[in-house]
């Protein structure tokens, strides 16, 4: 008995492995159709994408719009330094004191009150400058001032050279802001609208969402004024911007 089951023993181990290769090859083969189907699907949904997005018609496009105009300045703020020098500290200050009174009354004679006027910075140091190395003091007063009305700009400033201040910069403002820069807003949503009609290529395009941009303008002139500038260069002009972002379908 025991030599038959030995011979045996060959014979089953064959027809194991037989077992075994076919199972196994049949996974393989379903693996791979699997495989391929997966292929397929992933290849459809790719084709689908492209076509979607080639297709404007049917999408969701973001367009930005701008709208920008120049206009007269009718306000102004400007920045003056008053400046004194002297060897004593106190007389350098009382020098000072006496100039920012000396001005803010000038400013009040040309129609502009103390409530138009604010001190940003004052300041008083040792220095040696124009002492001839002797220690001094320099004290420094810098205020700005509003101008509601540009006839007042020139003779305001004419009046802080006649007492040596230097006048540091003009900021020119629009009395009206708020309202031209609405306006334009609408402008820039239009401008926005007419984009996404060519890119989208049809006319009932519809409005989703309308996303407001920051914008600024920079109306700033610095220079230092003397006697016998051309008034010609106070001329200011604010170009306000408007932008958007609107997102189409």
């Amino acid at each position: 008995m025991k030599t038959k089951i030995i011979k045996l023993l060959p014979a089953l181990t064959l027809a194991l492995i037989a077992i075994i290769a076919m199972l196994t090859s049949q996974i393989f083969i379903s693996s791979f159709a699997n495989a391929e189907e997966v292929v397929e699907y992933e290849t459809n949904q790719v084709q689908e994408a492209v076509t979607e997005s080639t297709d404007l018609t049917n999408s969701k496009i973001l367009v930005l719009g701008k709208a920008e105009q120049s206009f007269e300045a009718d306000q102004a703020i400007v920045n003056v330094q008053i400046e004194s020098l002297d060897l004593d500290e106190k007389v350098s200050k009382e020098k000072n004191k006496e100039l920012l009174q000396q001005f803010l009354q000038a400013l009040q004679d040309e129609g502009i009150e103390k409530d138009k006027v604010s001190i940003s910075y004052f300041s008083s140091y040792a220095t040696t400058a124009g002492f001839n190395n002797k220690s001094g003091t320099r004290t420094c007063t810098n205020l700005c001032y509003e101008v509601d009305n540009l006839d007042k700009l020139m003779p305001s400033i004419e009046k802080a050279i006649e007492i040596g201040a230097q006048v540091d910069s003009i900021n020119y403002k629009l009395s009206d802001y708020q309202s031209k820069y609405d306006d334009l807003l609408i402008l820039a949503i239009e401008n926005a609208k007419a984009k996404a009609k060519k890119l989208l290529g049809k006319e009932d395009a519809e409005v989703l969402k309308i996303k407001e941009e920051c914008s600024y303008h920079c109306d700033t002139k610095y220079q230092s004024y003397c006697e016998g500038m051309d008034s010609s260069l106070l001329n200011g002009k604010i170009t306000v911007t408007a932008e958007v972002q609107v997102l189409v379908s």
